[in-house]
């Protein structure tokens, strides 16, 4: 484990470290001085005392007076520090000692020019001087050639000094050098903390204040009690969390606005402001479940209006809508506040009639198609008579799915339309075995469409529409029915037709075979494809399709990088992380369709980390002349962006809603703005593998 350093040991190196060097290497200059210094003196003391004690013991040895002569040595050794004083005469003998002799008897023997050190030890040094004849005035005068010869050397001293006093001094010099070194550390050492614990002690609090405010404290302030730069780090500090703050707070609310927009548009029609389909399905599910449980019965309406046609045919798309609004406006009169009223799609509604009998909702469904037939809808000069057709069935504990009354009250409306339209027709729910009859249709169209080749694959290119899209060519993944003598069946339609019946994991595995082929090839080829993949809520929530993709993948050897399963974000949570986790261990990567449709928060996005989301049409249809719905757009663009999640937008058929896709940031779009919807082989080989 590796140790951190921080900026406080940081700060103590740098003012200990130099300083501590700066400081042994002058103690130990001037100590070393003061040694050479005494070594110096001690051989300056030992030649004076040679030189001094030479002609003293001149007379001495000419004249062979020992005794003077011991006692010179003995009164030289009384000297502080000698320990042995020897004077020799000319053949090298001892002629006076005194003292503990260390020397050598050849070095006695041993001839001097002059004063010199003749040996030296740990423990002593020894110095000695030649002793020479002295010349008077009568040796002079009897010198008549006056020679300049030097003068005899008649013997030797020899003086020997104990080193212990010096030893002594040097270890005294080293003591107190260290010392002074201790000393000098301890004040640094004081003086470094105390300027490092004045530097370092403000920066933490910063780096404590930032470490707070990164694990999501955002009340983390620092305060300002320094000067100078670190101060004005602090007031920085400071206005940027005040900042950040102010920013978090501003999108949080954000969040919470889009969110409850999100949500009311998850439950509601945008046009009729009607609950929508989804929300009817799932308040249909709690009446139908409270039922079973002992609950109240109640009913359900499936309405299809009438004539609804030739208004949209003659007026426009715009008086249709109108039509729309007003009608459900009539519908709401008739209706008790316990109800539930919502558009389906179209032209089509649903009526839930809680604690409602059939025989009062046999009445009720006789208003409603009274006040349908009655109703006159103007639009400019025209005058459009409507109609109501409407389906009745009544919810008991017999029926077990909601998809059974809906299949019921649907077959009903039918019935009623064809009957003459604008009246009601009663029907119980589908029995289990016209249920089976019904599946195993559904079953064996399935079946022979796969078999036969009848469901056609089709690819819906996409375009980046900013620079920073992801590399390659997208492309999503369609499909339709093409049955001989039959209109096209749409692959959404062919869902909730196959869907009902626990048909779908068949489409999933055969458009999710397409792709792997189409990755496949263009692997081969060098080129970067990544498909998205439409995948249905029952293979969501169920391990086939995940061990489908995995054994086509490792049969042709891929990573899954091109592949994105993108599945409704109205999937339970768990089975969608559930399924996002196993997919991504096989190198895939997950999307949401519908997004905005469905979730009434952004939790998902955080739970699931989607690569791609593909916006709900109910963001993008009025981009061009309603501001709450692009400035809604304009949110979520800024939330996915934040997370790093594409953003798709689907059915964009004119170009200037490309253009204002493109200055919101929408990643990517796809419709007959973009590239027309074509057989994925066709576009796979011209798009992709004859491209540059």
């Amino acid at each position: 484990m590796t140790t951190q350093i921080t900026l406080r040991h940081r700060l103590l190196l740098l003012t200990l470290l130099p300083s501590a060097l700066i400081a042994v290497a002058l103690v130990a200059y001037f100590t070393l001085s003061a040694i050479h210094t005494l070594e110096g003196e001690l051989h300056a003391k030992g030649l004076a005392t040679v030189r001094y004690l030479a002609p003293v013991s001149e007379y001495g040895i000419i004249a062979g007076q020992v005794e003077g002569l011991h006692g010179l040595a003995q009164a030289t050794v009384q000297e502080n520090g000698i320990k042995a004083a020897i004077v020799v005469n000319q053949k090298g003998r001892a002629i006076a000692v005194s003292g503990r002799v260390s020397l050598a008897a050849e070095t006695l023997r041993s001839p001097l020019a002059r004063p010199t050190l003749v040996a030296e030890t740990n423990e002593w040094v020894a110095f000695g001087a030649p002793v020479r004849r002295s010349l008077d005035d009568a040796d002079l005068l009897f010198d008549p050639l006056g020679s300049t010869s030097a003068p005899e050397v008649i013997g030797h001293v020899f003086v020997e000094f104990d080193k212990a006093e010096l030893t002594r001094r040097q270890i005294e010099l080293w003591q107190r050098g260290l010392a002074i070194v201790l000393f000098g550390l301890l004040a640094l050492a004081g003086l470094a903390v105390a300027m490092a614990d004045n530097l370092a002690r403000p920066v933490m609090r910063l780096v404590e204040a930032i470490r707070r405010m990164s694990g999501g404290d955002l009340e983390a302030r620092v305060p300002v009690a320094s000067s100078g730069e670190i101060g004005i780090l602090e007031r920085g500090f400071n206005e940027m969390a005040d900042h950040i703050q102010e920013v978090h707070r501003s999108m949080q609310h954000r969040i919470e606005e889009a969110t409850a927009q999100l949500a009311f548009q998850a439950r509601h029609d945008p046009l009729t402001g009607l609950l929508n389909r989804r929300e009817f399905e799932h308040r249909l599910e709690k009446a139908l479940l409270g039922v079973q449980a002992g609950g109240d019965e109640f009913s359900l309406l499936f309405i299809d209006l009438d004539r609804f046609k030739p208004v949209n045919d003659s007026c426009g798309h715009l008086a249709g809508d109108e039509l729309l609004r007003q009608i459900s406006q009539l519908f709401l009169g008739r209706l008790r506040e316990e109800d539930t009223l919502a558009r389906l799609g179209g032209d089509e509604f649903g009526i839930i009639l809680n604690n409602c009998s059939a025989a009062r909702a046999r009445q009720v469904a006789d208003d409603i198609c009274g006040l349908a037939g009655a109703y006159r809808f103007i639009w400019q000069d025209k005058v459009f008579a409507i109609g109501a057709s409407i389906g009745l069935t009544p919810a008991n504990r017999r029926v077990r799915t909601i998809q059974d009354l809906l299949t019921a009250a649907d077959a009903a409306c039918q019935r009623a339309k064809e009957s003459g339209r604008n009246q009601v027709v009663e029907q119980e729910a589908a029995a289990t075995t016209e249920r089976r009859q019904e599946m195993n249709g559904w079953a064996g169209r399935i079946a022979a469409a796969l078999e036969r080749g009848l469901l056609l694959v089709e690819a819906i290119p996409l375009r980046s529409l900013q620079a920073n899209g992801i590399s390659g060519h997208v492309v999503e993944l369609s499909a339709r029915l093409n049955e001989p003598g039959q209109p096209p069946v749409s692959l959404s339609a062919l869902t909730d037709a196959a869907e009902r019946y626990d048909l779908t994991p068949e489409i999933d595995r055969r458009l999710v075979e397409t792709a792997i082929a189409a990755l496949a090839r263009a692997s081969r080829r060098n080129k970067e494809l990544h498909c998205l993949v439409p995948v249905s809520r029952p293979s969501v929530g169920s391990r086939e399709l995940v061990d489908y993709v995995a054994g086509q993948l490792a049969e042709r050897r891929l990573n899954g990088r091109g592949l994105h399963l993108i599945f409704p974000e109205d999937v339970t949570p768990s089975q969608a992380m559930e399924f996002a986790r196993q997919v991504r261990a096989l190198g895939c990567q997950v999307g949401l369709a519908d997004f905005g449709g469905d979730l009434s928060s952004f939790n998902h996005l955080r739970s699931l980390e989607p690569s791609c989301v593909k916006l709900s049409r109910s963001l993008t249809r009025d981009l061009g002349g309603n501001r709450a719905s692009t400035a809604l757009l304009r949110a979520v663009q800024e939330i996915t962006a934040d997370q790093n999640i594409y953003s798709i937008a689907d059915g964009v058929d004119e170009l200037n809603a490309l253009e204002q896709l493109t200055a919101l940031g929408i990643d990517y779009a796809a419709g007959k703005a973009v590239a027309p919807c074509e057989p994925f082989e066709a576009w796979l080989e011209g798009a992709v593998m004859r491209s540059a």
